[in-house]
């Protein structure tokens, strides 16, 4: 006879009187472990977190660079972009850029590097707090700078395949098991 408790087909049965771990629930993988109030950050999560701080301070450094262009005098930008010109037509191309329409393509470009930089930034320190708002406003950010730069990379510009990588590297990363269950939504 089985003593109460014991499932009378587990061979292990009669070792001591200890329940066999098999068919137990794996209570110790790492995306339950995320789930406790005093987790420590997965390391996906501050993998995120540490790519963007360096896009956000880039993106701001890169916006301050477009401010210091735009400082420029009007004669020394004229005279640099007739420079320009000239190379150009030596090769075949047509350059007409004016001083007026540089000045409006780097004040945009301030603009979006500028905005995506402080947003990357002030996600990034909001990501130690473990809420859904923080998580899906980073799913959105990221998913929004991704969409954008396939557009950018879909219109022809090559270089675009860096950053979005890193976007969709942070995407993969915020939707692992760990990083969702950090944030409660496992």
């Amino acid at each position: 006879m089985f003593p109460s408790g014991q499932d009378p087909y587990d061979p292990d049965a009669g070792q001591g009187g200890v329940p066999s771990p098999r068919g137990m629930p794996d209570f110790n993988a790492p995306h339950y472990e995320a789930l406790r109030p005093d987790a420590p950050m997965p390391k996906r999560v501050s993998t995120v977190r540490t790519l963007m701080y360096i896009g956000g301070v880039s993106g701001i450094l890169l916006a301050l660079l477009f401010v210091m262009g735009l400082a420029a005098p009007t004669d020394a930008m004229n005279e640099a972009l007739d420079e320009q010109a000239a190379i150009a037509a030596e090769q075949g191309v047509a350059l007409a850029i004016d001083a007026d329409m540089m000045r409006s393509m780097m004040a945009s470009l301030a603009l979006v590097t500028g905005l995506y930089g402080a947003l990357s930034v002030f996600i990034a320190t909001r990501l130690r707090s473990r809420t859904v708002g923080v998580f899906w406003g980073t799913m959105l950010f990221q998913g929004a700078a991704g969409g954008i730069l396939l557009w950018s990379l879909l219109s022809g510009e090559l270089l675009a395949i860096v950053p979005l990588g890193f976007a969709a590297t942070m995407l993969g990363f915020m939707w692992s098991k760990e990083s969702r269950a950090y944030y409660g939504l496992l």
